[in-house]
């Protein structure tokens, strides 16, 4: 008589081979025997430039379990873009492998390859609110502005020395010369306008090593978004304020707007060039943005769910 046995969970690996400075370490022969030893069957498929995680994802699946990915943010997400796109609302887990790993940062998710697989063997499928940016999705962040270049192009030298003062050396320099942009920006609950040199949409603790919210003040899963707009300095003591908050993690001051928002709509005199996830993204004079309350369940340590 044959025995009833639970099926098999099938796990999809998408693995970005490009990821960060360096080739992620990705051992696929150690993570196929951690599933394998708790009874799941792993798939890898590898990123080419004609083949990314969102490619990938649309084309396999339908026929898994549990989509995981190995990658940087720009990975992830296209992994979850995918999954959007297809309305499949399936477990994800992730091996963070990108040069920044703002979302990973965020989840407290190992960058250790074997560790990361535990969290998605025996992990938790927590909720987690998806953005769209206009037709396309993002995960953590949208942002434009003096910072989205600053906290991109600061040397690797100068992060080594100075950490994330590095930063805001740059940006204080900087901050006085840079164009502004008037903007009108209008929420599900306020408007407001001016002169803005930076925004950022996040759903992140960490984004790109520079800004930083406490544990506690960030809700991944409650429909909302943390809205930060910073305005143009009058001179470079203004511009040490705004820097001095925002080290301070205050994030308070003249030049400072900080609220929440579940939808936003943001026009501007010119066309904005945006970072979303990490990546550069064209956008129009006006942009909408709009948070999915727990699109996707993300796959993370017990300890962080309880």
């Amino acid at each position: 008589m044959q025995e009833n046995k639970e099926k098999r969970k099938k796990v999809l690996m998408i693995v970005n081979p490009r990821s960060g400075k360096r080739r992620p370490y990705f051992s696929a022969g150690k993570i196929a025997e951690m599933f394998a030893e708790n009874d799941m069957e792993l798939a890898v498929y590898y990123t080419a430039p004609d083949y990314n995680a969102e490619f990938l994802v649309k084309e396999h699946a339908a026929d898994s379990d549990i989509i995981a990915c190995c990658g940087g943010d720009g990975t992830i997400s296209e992994t979850i873009s995918g999954l959007m796109d297809m309305n499949i609302n399936k477990p994800v887990g992730y091996i963070p492998a990108g040069t920044t790993n703002d979302l990973a940062r965020s989840l407290d998710i190992p960058t250790r390859s074997t560790k990361a697989a535990q969290a998605i063997i025996s992990g938790d499928a927590c909720p987690l609110d998806i953005g769209s940016f206009d037709s396309s999705y993002f995960v953590y962040i949208a942002s434009f502005g003096a910072f989205t270049e600053v906290s991109y192009a600061t040397s690797q030298k100068a992060k080594n020395l100075f950490g994330r003062l590095a930063y805001f050396f740059s940006a204080a320099k900087y901050m006085t010369k840079i164009r502004s942009h008037h903007l009108k920006v209008s929420t599900d609950k306020k408007r407001t306008e001016g002169d803005y040199i930076f925004g950022a949409i996040t759903n992140s603790t960490s984004v790109a090593g520079l800004f930083k919210y406490k544990n506690n003040s960030v809700d991944f899963s409650d429909g909302k978004y943390e809205v930060l707009l910073i305005k143009k300095p009058r001179n470079i003591f203004s511009a040490l304020g705004i820097c001095s908050s925002m080290l301070r993690g205050t994030y308070k001051g003249k030049y400072i707007e900080f609220f929440h928002a579940s939808e936003l709509e943001i026009s501007s005199d010119k066309p904005l060039d945006w970072s979303v996830d990490g990546e550069h993204k064209r956008g129009g004079k006006t942009v909408r943005i709009k948070n999915h309350p727990q699109a996707v369940r993300f796959l993370m340590k017990k300890e962080l769910t309880e």
